[in-house]
């Protein structure tokens, strides 16, 4: 499976099954559907998957960071130039 189609999958699976906040999804949907727009960037979209499979609401919470929040995400989109 490639990047963009496990981008793919974890945002539909996070949004339906875990905390992903819906107005981001979009977003990811941006990158994952638009392989050509984000050609020579997939370590990117790799990472950025990875951040949304491992997304918690709660990754900041105590003394150690667990998992990824929203900002961990925001900044792989940012490098992407993706926004709102």
């Amino acid at each position: 499976m490639d990047e963009f189609t496990r981008l793919a999958e974890v945002t539909r699976r996070e949004s339906r099954e875990g905390e992903l906040p819906d107005f981001v999804v979009p977003l990811l949907m941006k990158v994952a559907e638009n392989r050509e727009e984000f050609k020579g960037q997939e370590h990117l979209v790799r990472e950025l998957a990875n951040r949304v499979a491992e997304y918690d609401t709660i990754s900041n919470y105590c003394c150690e960071k667990i998992g990824f929040n929203l900002k961990d995400i925001h900044l792989i989109l940012d490098q992407l130039r993706v926004s709102y």
